[in-house]
């Protein structure tokens, strides 16, 4: 009874609005209450993480402004936080990629655990190391999930296995790409070399490199477009110029609503994937208010809320209790420990321009 309650105040909530905010420029001043409550909150996050289907709620219950920009890369979150900084930004989600590196670079805050309202409440799974530094914490897990291989059924009528399938000639000119490093990952799961060592794909040898850059290159014509954001690869699928991608949930979520016939599959060899955390951006401006959007987005209320605007996994197990059973089957969070494990977990790259100059030159293969 308590679930089929909750679910009802959940669906509320997201039919009073569905517009995502695209605000390109946060406020940079410390503007504050005369009873010194921060009202505002600059995130520079990925896109669908200021979704006004759970930041409008935040917005009403707080009276404080949630001002969002969203980045496409791990590299553009990168530059953009060197550009900007704490004068710019309080909040940031990066993935594994990048995550490890923010917090080596002393460019976030460490977080004060005794304020977060729903740390116990998250998952020990996915509290990974890689945030953690002389015994303190700088990242709150929030959500994650899997590049998948997307395919639009009605095209598609058998469902992939291997992700092989994007050399298949007949569908040449029919297929995107997302526009990152992580499609040599792809080769590296193909050869299997993260079969014993999932860190193996992050470290890859000259050889191992080499390789990807020529068949990559190979399946480059073949490429309709690398798409750099969700907004594009959807946009691919709704105009039917592609008919198989590497995507996100977030894209089959937004397609089906729309009466669409998307499926995604894990191929045989695998899939890898992103543990996004939240990080407080050294020097932020207004960390009362990121500590209250920390609370927000990671109790059981927001990560539903969040859920149902991506279709990402949560990380609050008690967010069951706010989901329908669609989004619970959607999303795989009744079975979180099991699809958890299924999926090599973005890492930092220690040669990360290596691996960036390589895929300029497949980007650029004739």
């Amino acid at each position: 009874m308590k679930r089929r309650v909750l679910r009802k105040s959940m669906a509320a909530v997201l039919t009073a609005t569905m517009v995502v905010p695209m605000l390109g420029g946060c406020g940079s001043g410390s503007d504050s209450s005369a009873s010194g409550g921060d009202k505002q909150v600059n995130l520079l996050v990925w896109e669908g993480y200021a979704d006004s289907s759970f930041a409008d709620k935040f917005e009403k219950d707080t009276g404080i402004k949630v001002n969002a920009t969203y980045f496409n890369t791990s590299d553009d979150l990168a530059a953009k936080l060197k550009a900007g900084g704490g004068d710019t930004y309080d909040l940031i989600s990066p993935s594994g990629d990048m995550a490890g590196y923010i917090v080596q670079n002393d460019m976030a805050e460490a977080i004060d655990l005794s304020k977060l309202e729903n740390w116990d409440d998250i998952s020990d799974s996915v509290k990974l190391e890689d945030v953690e530094k002389d015994g303190k914490t700088y990242g709150v897990p929030y959500m994650w999930g899997p590049d998948y291989l997307i395919y639009d059924a009605d095209v598609v009528t058998e469902e992939p296995t291997s992700w092989s399938v994007f050399w298949d000639k007949k569908y040449a000119g029919r297929i995107s790409l997302y526009d990152d490093i992580s499609n040599i990952y792809m080769i590296g799961q193909m050869d299997e070399i993260d079969k014993d060592d999932k860190s193996a794909l992050y470290n890859m040898s000259d050889d191992q490199l080499k390789d990807a850059k020529t068949r990559l290159s190979e399946l480059n014509s073949s490429v309709r477009k690398y798409w750099v954001s969700a907004g594009e690869l959807n946009d691919l699928f709704a105009n039917k110029e592609v008919d198989i991608a590497v995507g996100w949930p977030l894209t089959v979520k937004e397609l089906n609503d729309q009466g669409r016939n998307l499926k995604w599959t894990i191929p045989e060899e695998g899939c890898t994937g992103w543990m996004d955390r939240l990080m407080i951006v050294k020097g932020a401006k207004h960390q009362e208010a990121a500590y209250k959007w920390l609370n927000y987005v990671t109790s059981p209320e927001g990560q539903a809320l969040s859920a149902a605007a991506t279709y990402y996994t949560i990380v609050n197990k008690k967010a069951l209790d706010y989901m329908d059973d669609d989004l619970i089957a959607a999303t795989n969070a009744d079975s979180l420990d099991e699809f958890f494990a299924k999926i090599n977990f973005w890492q930092y790259v220690e040669n990360r321009d290596a691996y960036n100059d390589i895929w300029v030159d497949v980007k650029t293969a004739k």
